[in-house]
Parts: structure tokens; C-alpha cells; sequence
């Protein structure tokens, strides 16, 4: 069907069509969806995005995260293979997808595809991707229709929980930051139900929240540190906390793990350099996965995951900080 007769199928001037479809942010939101709706009743689809930018974007919510910048660093490598670069986005403590790129449309020609990461995600702000011909896929976030990648936490820690049980561990703190974040919120319910089921509930004083940095770590162990009774170990729950939490443990004399038992959560390289005991959160093979499937996306090939779920249980990883 050509433009002409598109055009005079829908009532619709093939000048209005061609600015929404190639200029949708020269045209009223309203007038956008009339037209876009319009093309759909007669079965038009968008045509594929023929960029040939070599761009792949991915939003970050922390630049200053330990995690985010090996998760970055991963995909970095892993597109420099098949000659993209990325593009980082810092949209900050998980901002709305549409109110940061309606305010930055120039960012949405720039890329050939977005990888979301940590980020709050609708239909609304997927309509808006799919408008602008751009494949995403997420990682520690869902979206009804698009692949998402994530850890399944609350497993992850309920395994944590059990084996530090096994090292003969009895009263054991919990060290988290913002409660409201999804999950850490998993990751805290899969310990504690693990804990209630062996029945060695977690003292109220024994839970601490903080700032998701070392900082955080180092002022969240000295506050459980301070009080009257003392855990026999700590669970962090990342590594980057951990590290602030040795740090104030070895500054105050506290020998691991002959006085104290720690273990994290991710695998950084820096609990290699601890020798943290943690559970491995599988980046490389996350961030493999999204690479791939972009790549498929990007290339009309079909798809090795379908527009669903793919959920990976950390592995434990044991080191010298439990006994």
C-alpha cells in the first residue's frame, strides 16, 4: 500500500503521516495517537529502524555504584564485539522512563537499542520506545511484553541464609539500604523467612538500613557494632557494603572470621580481594543474554528468548569470611 493510498484510506494527510512517523516529537501527543491509531486499524507497522549509529544506550541509576559501573564495563566489552559502543544514561534514583526521555528526544536518534537497568518501566514508556523503532530489553526490572533479565533474590538469600546456618552461625544481622527497593526487599524476605524457619527469628536491632554504598556499610556495622548484644555474623546485603562493614570491623579489632563471620551478595572482584564469602549474581551471563537477544532484535533474526522472563539464581561462592 503506498503513502498516497494509506493517506486517503485513513483520512489522514501523507505530510502529517510522514511528521509523526519520522518527527513524532514535531507533533501534539493527541494528533500522534490519533494518527498512530488510525495506521494500525488499516495494519500499517512502523518500518524498521534503518539507524546505523552503532549506539546502544543503557540507563543507569547510581554512576558512582561499584555495581553499575562493572555492569556497564560487561556490556562495553561484550557490544565492542559486535561493533557497538555504549551510551550511558544517568536518570537518576530510578526516574520515570518518559518524563527523562520526553525532555531528551535527541538521545532516542542516538541509539539503536536500550538496555533499562534498575529503572521504573510502563506501557506508556514502552509505547514510546516503540515508536521511535528502538528494541530494549531489562535487567532488574519487568515490563508486561519485553524480555526481562533478573536475579531471583529471594531465593538467592534464602540459600545464603541456610548455609551460613550450616557454618553454625546462631545470631546473624541483616544489612540493607532503602527497604522500599524491590530487591533489596526480596533479598531481606527470602533471609529472615529462611531464619523464622529454622527458628532463630533476627532481633529487631540485628536489621539495619543504609546509604547502598561502602559508606553505608561502614555506618550501618558500627551501629549494630555499638549495641549490647552482638551478632555472631553479618550478612550485607551487596558487596559494596560489605566492603565498609570489614573495613570498620578490622579499624575496631575484630578479627574474620575468628570473632565475626560476614557475607555478601554480587561476586564483584572486590569480594575476591576480601575473600568475601557471597552469592553470585551471574552478571556476565545476565548481561550475554541481553546482548544476544538485542543483537537478534536489532538484526530481524529470530529470537532465542521469547518477550518473557528469564530468572537466574545466584551461586554460592565460599571464601574465607565464614567459618
Amino acid at each position: 500500500m503506498t503513502a498516497k493510498e494509506i493517506s486517503e484510506k485513513i483520512g489522514i494527510s501523507t505530510t502529517t503521516i510522514s511528521r509523526v512517523i519520522n518527527h513524532p516529537e514535531l507533533v501534539n501527543e493527541d494528533t500522534r495517537n490519533k494518527v498512530m491509531n488510525k495506521l494500525k486499524s488499516v495494519g500499517y507497522s512502523l518500518p524498521k529502524s534503518k539507524r546505523v549509529n552503532k549506539l546502544i544506550g543503557i540507563t543507569i541509576s547510581n554512576p558512582l555504584s561499584n555495581f553499575a559501573q562493572i555492569i556497564a564495563g560487561t556490556f562495553s566489552k561484550l557490544l565492542s564485539r559486535e561493533g557497538y559502543q555504549i551510551v550511558q544514561f544517568n536518570i537518576g534514583n530510578r526516574q520515570n522512563l518518559t518524563h527523562f526521555f520526553s525532555k531528551n528526544l535527541g538521545y532516542l536518534k542516538m541509539i539503536d537499542a536500550l538496555i533499562i537497568t534498575s529503572a521504573e518501566i510502563d506501557q506508556k514508556d514502552r509505547e514510546l520506545f516503540e515508536k521511535y523503532n528502538i528494541p530494549i530489553v531489562l535487567l532488574q526490572t519487568k515490563c508486561k511484553g519485553e524480555l526481562n533479565i533478573h536475579n531471583n533474590n529471594f531465593s538467592g538469600c534464602q540459600n545464603a541464609a541456610k548455609y551460613m546456618i550450616s557454618r553454625g552461625y546462631r545470631d546473624i544481622a541483616f544489612i540493607g539500604w532503602t527497604p522500599s527497593d524491590e530487591h533489596i526487599n526480596d533479598r531481606y524476605m527470602g533471609f529472615s523467612s529462611t531464619l523464622q524457619s529454622n527458628k532463630l527469628p533476627m532481633r529487631k536491632e540485628f536489621y539495619v538500613n543504609a546509604e547502598l554504598s561502602a559508606e553505608g556499610g561502614y555506618i550501618a556495622t558500627s551501629k549494630i557494632m555499638s549495641g549490647e548484644a552482638k551478632p555472631d555474623a553479618i550478612f550485607y546485603g551487596c558487596d559494596e557494603m560489605a566492603a565498609g562493614g570489614l573495613k570498620y570491623l578490622h579499624e575496631n579489632n575484630y578479627k574474620v572470621p575468628e570473632d565475626i563471620g560476614i557475607m555478601g551478595f554480587d561476586n564483584l572482584k572486590i569480594a575476591n580481594l576480601m575473600n568475601l564469602t557471597t552469592m553470585d549474581q551471574s552478571i556476565e551471563e545476565k548481561c550475554s543474554i541481553a546482548t544476544k537477544y538485542l543483537m537478534e532484535r536489532l538484526s530481524n533474526q529470530p529470537l532465542s528468548y521469547s518477550r518473557d522472563e528469564v530468572s537466574i539464581t545466584p551461586k554460592l561462592i565460599e571464601r574465607a569470611s565464614l567459618k
